[in-house]
């Protein structure tokens, strides 16, 4: 396998040029030639699913306490984009309807990360939501909460799912859970194959797909290409696509 062959993952949207988790973001990192795109869902009060990584508002808007206490109205008040820098001020928080419909006319799959939910129903939403957008053969819903899948699966057995391994204790289970399931893999902390040389093989003999998160350096990269690892999360879209060309990995200079 050679850098070609890896598949650029967005993380959180191009979120070293843009603020994460916003439609600028997953705008600026198709436009920049990624394969795919990653963000985060929460559910709103009102039980919407949004675009939103942290369970409180104020890291990433001009809010204050839960997302899961907001409404979607309320939440659409808020300014999502000028805590990363003025010219995002009007970004507001998107839902994942919104989302999708950004992305319809991309090509390339879409990682859905489940972070929070109020109630299963909830769950159910974002399947039926992916579903009416004609967009569930291209989404891929991962969690490390890998009940809340068995949940999402429940509504829709054809759903493409992804387990989280952010521990190495989690590794055998997980490759329980994925063997055999042609619409599974598995979504690995990088650091965890980076330390230990042998994990990659467990999963290519059990013939489990892997992607990791989250890698900006170009030399990790290479380390894991060399284990077969077929799928890249990073921050640093600009820079892991020069290194997938072949050319200079150029740092995008975001945060």
């Amino acid at each position: 396998m050679t850098p070609a062959d890896a598949e650029i993952i967005a993380h959180r949207g191009f979120s070293a040029v843009a603020p994460e988790n916003t439609l600028a973001a997953l705008a600026a990192a198709w436009d920049a030639g990624a394969d795919a795109v990653e963000f985060d869902i929460h559910t709103a009060a009102c039980g919407t699913p949004v675009l939103f990584h942290d369970d409180m508002l104020s890291r990433t808007t001009n809010g204050v306490g839960p997302l899961k206490r907001r409404t979607l109205a309320q939440l659409k008040k808020l300014d999502a984009g000028s805590w990363f820098g003025d010219g995002f001020a009007e970004e507001r928080i998107p839902t994942l309807a919104e989302a999708l419909e950004a992305c319809a006319d991309r090509a390339g799959p879409i990682y859905a990360e489940v972070k929070g939910f109020r109630e299963l129903e909830d769950l159910d939403r974002m399947v039926r939501i992916a579903t009416e957008a004609d967009l569930l053969d291209r989404t891929v819903f991962i969690a490390m909460n890998w009940t809340l899948l068995d949940r999402m699966r429940s509504q829709e057995p054809a759903l493409r799912i992804g387990y989280i391994v952010d521990d190495a204790d989690e590794v055998g289970e997980s490759l329980v859970r994925a063997r055999g399931d042609e619409r599974a893999l598995v979504d690995l902390r990088a650091s965890l194959l980076l330390e230990d040389d042998l994990l990659a093989a467990r999963y290519h003999a059990a013939g489990v797909p892997m992607a990791v998160w989250t890698v900006d350096s170009t030399s990790e990269a290479d380390a894991l290409v060399a284990q077969r690892v077929g799928r890249i999360t990073t921050n640093e879209v600009a820079a892991l696509l020069g290194w997938k060309r072949g050319g200079p990995a150029h740092p995008s200079g975001g945060r």
